[in-house]
């Protein structure tokens, strides 16, 4: 068994690594990502965002470097959690980013007549498949009253 280790200690530690950032960007995968109060690693992403939207015309090293800085961020939000627990401010080590996120659902249903649109078409996803059944119908009748002009 120590001849083993021996031999293969450089890709034990390889692999080593990759497993354990693939468990990190599984935690990362099922976190919420929308939140009003900007919870958990919402704020990392937000700062990744701005970073590489600035380094458009600079280069690849400058996204590289912003993708590095937010997995930093990421992992500070992870090591957070784990000390607020630690200190018995939060009840779980992943409360800070596993959490049920705050929704702005209510802000479109301001307007009372958004309100009664919505309770009058509850299946909009019917009446958007028959209206493009039946633009791709005028489409062709279109084409076909083009067609005949043309003889």
């Amino acid at each position: 068994m120590l001849k083993f280790i021996k031999k293969n200690a450089f890709w034990i530690v390889v692999d080593f690594v990759f497993f354990i950032y693939f468990v990190f960007l599984g935690i990362i995968f099922f976190a919420p990502r929308v939140d009003r109060l900007e919870r958990g690693f919402i704020p990392c992403t937000k700062s990744m965002i701005e970073d590489i939207h600035s380094c458009r015309n600079v280069g690849i090293w400058c996204s590289v470097k912003a993708i590095f800085k937010n997995n930093v961020c990421d992992f500070t939000v992870i090591k957070k959690g784990f000390e607020l627990w630690k200190q018995n401010k939060q009840k779980t080590p992943w409360e800070n980013y596993y959490f049920e996120p705050v929704l702005d659902d209510d802000q479109n249903f301001d307007d009372e007549e958004l309100k009664a649109y919505y309770e009058e078409h509850l299946d909009m996803f019917k009446e958007m498949e028959e209206l493009n059944k039946n633009a791709i119908e005028l489409e062709k009748k279109l084409e076909e009253k083009t067609n005949d002009k043309e003889k």
